[in-house]
């Protein structure tokens, strides 16, 4: 899977020099054990995202698997009705180690590798069914017995501003 990250006008990250291409998956050989593991490399390459006022870093790989049940606040997607009307979306996303997200980014245009077009989460109450946007909720790293780092583990949360 691939989607695009948002990073936020004023992100420490977000600077005129930050330049990364297609991100992907390399066999490399570890130093201290000298197994051959799989490390992400990434070099996305970054554009402006003229209606949030950030920075997009397309195509960044991913795997995201949507919270059914038994997850956050017991249903991980569902609406809630109340005072306050809440539309209820929560993804787990592993991200490669090098992929640069923080809690101030969005994720949006979740899609797959073999369908670049077609995004998998979409608002279907807006016309044209734009991509989801989600807000990232916490990025927990994951490490290896080695104390190498191997992924980022990410809660996604469905963005309460859609389509724009």
């Amino acid at each position: 899977m691939v989607c695009d990250v948002i990073k936020p006008a004023g992100a420490p990250e977000n600077n005129n020099n930050l330049t990364v291409g297609d991100s992907s998956w390399e066999y490399q050989q570890d130093a201290d054990s000298g197994a051959i593991v799989k490390r992400w490399v990434d070099n996305s390459v970054t554009s402006v995202n003229e209606q949030r006022g950030g920075l997009i870093m397309p195509n960044v790989e991913l795997m995201a698997r949507g919270v059914i049940d038994g997850g956050i606040r017991v249903a991980g997607t569902t609406e809630r009705f109340g005072n306050q009307y809440v539309n209820v979306d929560f993804v787990k996303a592993t991200f490669g180690a090098g992929t640069s997200i923080t809690k101030r980014d969005q994720v949006t245009n979740i899609r797959s590798k073999r369908d670049l077009g077609v995004a998998v989460w979409r608002e279907e109450e807006i016309s044209g069914f734009p991509p989801t946007t989600f807000n990232v909720m916490g990025v927990t790293p994951v490490f290896d017995p080695f104390s190498n780092l191997v992924e980022y583990a990410v809660l996604l949360e469905r963005s309460e501003v859609q389509g724009g």
